[in-house]
């Protein structure tokens, strides 16, 4: 990792620490971050834009400097150490590049081919960027026609240096070129102009990418594709072979639309954000959502959600006018509520006001947008519970045996709602318990897992339930068996005798083969012995054979079982437990049965 460098020198384009003997035109005024998405500052909270580059750093007068920590590693061609380190020319001379001709030139620093220029009392010390054979024809490839030096590097977002020009002699060379850059990267391409004669020279392109051999005649040259910056952006295609140079753009100039009719404003902004999402400022798009034009305000929604999908913050100043398009046409409706998705699943605190715009469409008709809708308020309901309540009587409209994903998804929140609210759902548990009627299995599994939430604070809720609960004890899945059994206990925490009569057809799950059944067996059974143990004293063997249990809260809610029983025919392994368990909750439960038992 680079040091900082100073803001007032230029970077070496080697590591990327300051070159503090590199003579520079001039400082530029703003030396502060300039991105290569056309924005003149770095983004807001709320604007998704990514940096080709981190920092504006002075140019050198001297091409692709290299600082003197580096120079210290230089070595000949074959591999001979140099003499000298590079220096700054003096301040009040007009510095020139000029052939270094006094030592062995170029030189290779760490793999990498440099040349010096100037003088042998003072010289300075480059990165080569094309490959060239003197030294002449390196400062020749490298300044400009005025000789001013041409920028072939830059610190990327880490202060590393990185190549933001080439002359590409390769279709992979310059495809690892583009790919190193982010979708908010701007590029000029210089073309021959007999090759490309409609090419725009002076027309920041974006979204470069080769175009598949597929697509291309078998004998053509290795093609690209790229979308002009342009108030009507368009595909543009050019072959390897036209191509002089590529460069990265520090500050693209975006085509003003302030004059545009927004159905011309909003296609730009759609094609761009299909192609560079980064060049695409979320502040143009937000007044477009409330456009009087049905379609502009689709597209615009389609614009953010191409937006979001590359970056989720990019919607966050706008998720008001999102919640407002949820009263608009269906399609449109629907494309907002996934806009407001993304947006959750990466700031589900950001959408919570959302609430009530949201429960209004959970029932909509349309599938797609329930389904929408309900994901939406379950990101809601996990993130801030409190925010989701209001949505309570929208979910239970849903509520039904008949499970669709809409539905499922309306249970599952309905779930997380019960846990920190019990009260808030306790009207619903007719509604949960007429869903165990249902053959998905999953349903009731989701169905009982809310109920013993609410059952947990208030066991008479699902009294009436109790037949239902029962024939839940001997689904194939555990899950189920487990939850049904445990609500049973909830109950008999509070109405012991409701359950008592039914200990005939608990107490065989004490065998079960997955050990939440068995604790909650156990559980359930310790509950109702508490109040009349005969109910319980015929599975005293298995509630014994429990205390060997593999699952500690198997045991002690064995324990506990045994001591309501008072049965002195477990004294025994209860004296054993007491002394040879494992756990200290096993052994004071276990003392506990004995003191009740004696």
């Amino acid at each position: 990792m680079p040091s900082d460098p100073s803001a007032t020198d230029p970077a070496c384009c080697l590591c990327g620490d300051a070159v503090s003997w590199a003579p520079t035109p001039g400082t530029p005024d703003d030396t502060t971050a300039t991105p290569a998405s056309g924005q003149s500052a770095p983004p807001s909270d709320d604007a998704a834009i990514t940096f080709a580059r981190p920092q504006r750093r002075p140019r050198s007068a001297v091409p692709n400097p290299v600082c003197r920590s580096c120079a210290e590693a230089a070595e000949t061609t074959d591999g001979e150490p140099i003499d000298g380190l590079p220096t700054a020319p003096p301040a009040d001379d007009e510095f020139e590049l000029t052939p270094y001709a006094d030592g062995p030139n170029p030189v290779i620093v760490d793999g990498a081919r440099c040349w010096r220029t100037g003088t042998a009392d003072c010289w300075q010390l480059s990165r080569e960027a094309v490959a060239c054979d003197s030294v002449r024809e390196f400062i020749r490839r490298h300044t400009d026609s005025d000789g001013a030096a041409i920028e072939w590097f830059a610190p990327d977002p880490t202060g590393l240096p990185l190549q933001i020009r080439m002359e590409p002699d390769s279709a992979p060379g310059l495809t690892a070129f583009f790919e190193q850059f982010g979708p908010a990267t701007a590029f000029r391409v210089d073309f021959a102009a007999a090759a490309t004669p409609s090419a725009p020279n002076d027309c920041p392109l974006v979204d470069p990418h080769r175009v598949p051999t597929a697509e291309v005649a078998p004998d053509a040259p290795p093609t690209f594709e790229a979308t002009t910056l342009e108030s009507e952006p368009r595909r543009l295609r050019f072959q390897l072979p036209a191509i002089k140079q590529v460069r990265v753009v520090e500050e693209p100039s975006r085509p003003s639309l302030d004059e545009q009719e927004p159905a011309v404003r909003v296609s730009h902004y759609r094609t761009l954000a299909e192609t560079a999402p980064g060049l695409v400022n979320p502040a143009d798009i937000e007044p477009l959502l409330t456009a009087s034009a049905p379609r502009v305000r689709f597209d615009a929604v389609r614009t953010f959600r191409t937006l979001l999908t590359a970056e989720p913050s990019a919607g966050l100043s706008a998720v008001d006018s999102l919640t407002d398009r949820l009263d608009d046409r269906q399609l449109t409706a629907l494309t907002a509520v996934r806009c407001l998705l993304r947006i959750a699943e990466e700031y589900p605190a950001a959408v919570a006001d959302s609430t009530p715009a949201v429960s209004d469409v959970v029932d909509s008709g349309s599938a797609l947008l329930d389904t929408a809708a309900t994901r939406l308020l379950l990101y809601i309901a996990e993130h801030d519970p409190a925010a989701a309540l209001d949505a309570t009587p929208a979910l239970a409209s849903l509520l039904s045996p008949t499970p669709t994903r809409p539905r499922r998804q309306a249970l599952a929140t309905v779930g997380v709602l019960a846990e920190p609210y019990p009260e808030e759902i306790r009207p619903l548990v007719p509604q949960l318990c007429s869903l165990l009627r249902t053959d998905d299995t999953q349903y009731r599994i989701s169905s009982t897992a809310a109920l013993g939430r609410v059952t947990a604070e208030y066991p008479d809720a699902a009294t009436p339930a109790v037949p239902t609960l029962l024939d839940q004890l001997t689904a194939a899945d555990a899950e189920l068996r487990g939850n049904a059994v445990g609500v049973l206990g909830d109950i008999a925490r509070g109405f012991p005798m409701d359950i008592a009569p039914y200990t005939e057809e608990i107490g065989p799950l004490l065998g079960d083969e997955d050990p939440t059944v068995r604790s909650n067996t156990a559980g359930t059974l310790a509950r109702v012995a508490n109040d009349d143990p005969r109910h319980v004293l015929p599975y005293v063997p298995a509630l014994i054979d429990l205390l060997d249990d593999s699952w500690t809260r198997s045991r002690v809610h064995a324990c506990w079982a045994l001591g309501y029983c008072g049965d002195s025919d477990a004294t025994a392994a209860l004296s054993d437990i007491r002394h040879t368990d494992p756990s200290e909750a096993v052994r004071d439960r276990a003392a506990w049965a004995l003191d009740r038992i004696e």
